[in-house]
This record gives structure tokens, sequence and C-alpha cells, in this order.
């Protein structure tokens, strides 16, 4: 998993503009994801991925988002990896930032993402992928 994580992180830095200093903003930059294992008694999944945030108005921002989600079958230890490619907006509401998304291209059986998160420790953010399980994912600036 790790090696995905690297590569989306990669594609979503190589991707981003030149930044000459890292941004003052709470949220503007590039980060990765993670979240908690999640599923059913049928399928166990996880999420990693990277984003890039850029602030367009005073709370308002672009995030173009890149989401890696493995799935296992728990019976039979099969799994597949989907990776999603997401337009998203993203709005800070009094220290709640909300990232919405759209897919970029279409992924049969993939629903676009949200999270809400709040600041957590120096350079993340903290919060829920809402799902049918919104399980805890935690964001990790990267620069």
């Amino acid at each position: 998993m790790r090696g995905f994580l690297i590569a989306a992180v990669t594609l979503a830095a190589c991707s981003a503009p030149v930044a000459h200093a890292q941004s003052s903003d709470a949220f503007e930059g590039t980060w990765t994801f993670q979240t908690a294992s999640y599923g059913n008694e049928q399928v166990g999944g996880i999420m990693s991925g990277a984003a890039v945030i850029t602030r367009e108005a005073p709370n308002r921002y672009a995030v173009r988002l890149i989401a890696n989600e493995r799935l296992v079958n728990r019976d039979t230890g099969q799994g597949a990896f989907l990776t999603a490619r997401q337009n998203c907006t993203g709005a800070n509401d009094e220290g709640q930032f909300t990232i919405t998304c759209q897919m970029a291209e279409p992924l049969e059986g993939y629903e676009p993402d949200t999270f809400v998160l709040q600041a957590g420790e120096t350079d993340q953010l903290v919060g829920v992928q809402r799902s049918q399980t919104s399980p805890q994912v935690t964001f990790s600036r990267m620069r």
C-alpha cells in the first residue's frame, strides 16, 4: 500500500504548480491522506491518496484529489484496487474544513468523496470521510 501512496503523491506533486514558498494558509498546499480501515463482514477497505489544495477566495478552495482504495473480500482474500481522480471544492466554516468532490473521470462503482476535517497536530487535518461507514481520516501536509 505504501508504494501506491508514494505513486499518488508523486503524481499529485508533479501536476501541482511549482510553489516558491510554503503558504501561511492553513489549508493550501500538497497533502497526503490515509483512512482507518473500514467495511463490513464481507468486504474490508482502506483509502489513501493525495490532494493539492489551492485557495481561490477567502475560505474557499479548489482541490485536486487522487484517492486509492484497496478493497479485500474477507472470505476469499481477493482484492481490488481503485484509483479515483476527483475535482473538489473546499470550504472553511469556522474551523471545519469540508472537501466535496466530483469525479474528474468516470469510475464504475465509485462514488465521489466528501471529507469533514479540522486542524489536528502540526501540519495535519483530521476528521472523517463521509460514506456508509465514515472512517476516520488524517491529512498530512507535504509542502
